[in-house]
């Protein structure tokens, strides 16, 4: 079996320098070489490092290097790929690679960790070693391999399923509970029986260029009092964000006149956080409102397809409920 490592960085990849932790170059290798001291290493492996930075300071340039990176690594006759990634984005980049190549036919496998290698509490190797694990069943697509600090087993995550980050926890779940599976501690691996995955309806999205920033896009999330932004001249989309209830307060004399505004403006309101089935009453208003729900998807997962699907020249709003890389659960 032969493996692609790409290293990015993240904390997966960095060390303690003075007071901070930071990327480091010698790193990577001591991830192999702990893993080696550990487990062994019975694969064969090449290594790229397409860039070297902290996940928090990811751009849609750093996307675009490590997408164009994998397009032309996985030409090679590769069994499956590793990409080390830290956790503060590993969500967005993991969409972002989930559409850029969809149900493509080799396993990629994003890891992170929680702590720096060489700290006791850090999952890193553990992780890595899960993604080494889930190569050898031969599942294609993008996942994401992590075990969350209060559970016993790895979970393996669909790239373009994964919710955002809560403060203060270093653990990650997928939306609607909708993971893939779980690898035991016995190597085993237990598909999740809630599991449902639909098939691609449209080709991958390789946009040639992506801008540092999604200046286009302008997301917006509920919050008690809440009072809304000005309205950029550069915006055409609106990601509007919920309460875990698929709602928000559509009764806000403020709530309808930014949306009037938007409405004159011509743009358009993707809402997110919503699921297919029955919903609260606030929810009648969504039409009056000129909001478009696009239910049963990942918030980041739906930013991410509007921000690649718009830099590759596409009709957003025709191929934004179309399902691409295991996207809608």
């Amino acid at each position: 079996m032969k493996i692609l490592i790409v290293f990015t960085g993240g904390t997966i990849g960095s060390a303690v320098q003075g007071d901070y932790i930071s990327t480091d170059k010698k790193t990577p290798y001591k991830l192999l070489s702990e893993y080696e001291k550990n487990y062994g290493i019975d694969f064969e492996y090449d290594a790229v490092q397409p860039y070297s930075e902290l996940s928090e300071n990811n751009t849609g340039e750093t996307v675009l290097a490590l997408s164009s990176c994998l397009k032309k690594e996985l030409e090679k006759n590769y069994d499956g790929v590793i990409v080390t990634h830290g956790t503060d984005t590993l969500q967005y980049t993991a969409a972002a690679l989930s559409y850029t190549f969809g149900k493509c036919g080799v396993p990629v496998c994003l890891v992170s960790a929680n702590y720096i290698i060489g700290d006791g509490r850090s999952n890193g190797l553990i992780n890595f070693r899960g993604a080494v694990n889930f190569i050898r069943r031969k599942i294609g697509g993008v996942w994401v391999i992590y075990k969350n600090s209060d559970e016993e087993n790895v979970t393996v995550h669909g790239g373009a399923r994964l919710l955002e980050s809560q403060a203060f926890s270093d653990c990650f779940y997928s939306a609607g509970n909708s993971f893939f599976g779980r690898l035991d501690s016995g190597e085993n691996f237990i598909k999740n029986e809630n599991y449902r995955e639909f098939s691609d309806e449209i080709s991958p999205i390789f946009p040639s260029k992506l801008n540092e920033n999604s200046d286009f896009i302008l997301r917006v999330n509920p919050y008690v009092g809440m009072t809304f932004p000005q309205i950029d001249t550069r915006v055409k989309y609106v990601v509007m964000g919920t309460f875990h209830s698929g709602t928000f307060n559509t009764k806000s004399e403020y709530i309808k006149d930014f949306f009037s505004k938007l409405r004159e403006k011509n743009i358009t309101v993707f809402l997110t956080g919503t699921a297919a089935g029955t919903s609260y009453e606030s929810t009648k208003a969504f039409k009056e409102l000129n909001v478009v729900p696009v239910p049963n998807i990942a918030p980041i997962a739906l930013y991410m397809k509007i921000w690649l699907a718009e830099a590759a020249g596409l009709n957003v709003h025709e191929i934004i409920t179309k399902k691409l890389g295991g996207d809608f659960f």
